[in-house]
């Protein structure tokens, strides 16, 4: 081993130390932390600690993303995560005539969706829903639902009647 490879060994342990530090903290705001469990808090970004139960053994890698702020997430016993991980819980509701997507309380929210790509020059209609994993490649009307690789229109979030009165809806307001 060479005198670089020395140095860039040693050059991760002030963030291995560091998150070995923090990792008891965090571990007891969760809902739930097995016994065992690994995680580097301060080199992955972990939202919603009071909705993770994390099981005996399981390993979360730095670089790890996991948002849970609106509904659950359990993640079993004796789990091994490759390179960084996503997992977000909770989505929106994408029925609700006359209100805006973004106003949809959390109590109202689903649970699913992340990591879309969408790809330059490309324009999404306003209130459409893009689910989770697609890679958009083209443009989509309003209210569209989009989903897959590439991206393609599964449906239309309502009918034309429907978005007459969504749209007559939310001008009230």
């Amino acid at each position: 081993m060479n005198i670089f490879q020395i140095l860039q060994k040693i050059s991760l342990v002030p963030s291995y130390l560091w998150d070995k530090m923090w990792a008891p903290v965090w571990k007891r705001c969760m809902k739930h932390c097995g016994k065992g469990v690994y995680i580097r808090p301060m080199s992955s970004d972990f939202k919603g600690l009071w909705n993770l139960s994390v099981g005996d053994g399981t390993s979360i890698p730095k670089g790890s993303t996991i948002y849970c702020t609106d509904a659950p997430c359990t993640i079993g016993k004796e789990v091994l995560f490759g390179p960084n991980p996503t997992i977000i819980t909770g989505d929106h509701r994408i029925d609700l005539l006359g209100k805006y997507i973004a106003d949809v309380a959390v109590e109202d929210k689903f649970v699913d969706g992340v990591n879309v790509t969408i790809l330059k020059g490309v324009t999404i209609g306003h209130g459409s829903v893009v689910a989770a994993g697609a890679v958009v490649t083209k443009s989509f009307p309003p209210y569209s639902i989009i989903g897959g690789i590439p991206a393609k229109l599964l449906k239309m979030r309502f009918t034309e009647e429907e978005i007459k009165e969504h749209e007559r809806m939310l001008d009230v307001k």
